[in-house]
């Protein structure tokens, strides 16, 4: 009974993120942070300055940043954009004064701090549009 209920649990949130994929505006690019936050960055991270707590942040974050495209009000996704935006800037702060910054594959964090920006301001003004 129980695998049935996973399965239909992944199977229903499949078709929603289909959904999402093909007629929002910035839910795929909610969708893309979290799977950087949860798949990339522990992994290239790991490789490159080994386990840090930040990875557990990040990990955190994306599986947050999924669930709450699918399932969670306008509020939640702002805040975790706002979450998402932070911590990227701590990212990219943090490589900035380890002088991390010459190594050419670290700018890659560079554009996740601009995507986080370019998703605060969309969600963040879809936010304020539905208060009217």
């Amino acid at each position: 009974m129980l695998y049935w209920q996973i399965y239909y649990i992944n199977i229903d949130m499949l078709k929603k993120l289909s959904n999402i994929l093909n007629y929002y505006d910035s839910e795929p690019m909610e969708i893309l942070l979290g799977i950087v936050w949860l798949i990339f960055f522990p992994i290239i991270w790991c490789f490159q300055f080994g386990f840090q707590g930040v990875i557990i942040t990040s990990i955190l974050l994306g599986l947050a940043m999924i669930k709450s495209v699918c399932v969670e009000s306008l509020r939640t996704r702002k805040a975790l954009s706002y979450g998402s935006f932070l911590f990227s800037i701590y990212i990219t702060a943090s490589l900035f004064l380890n002088d991390a910054m010459i190594i050419p594959s670290n700018w890659v964090w560079f554009i996740t701090f601009l995507m986080s920006l370019i998703n605060l301001t969309t969600v963040t003004s879809q936010y304020y549009r539905k208060q009217k």
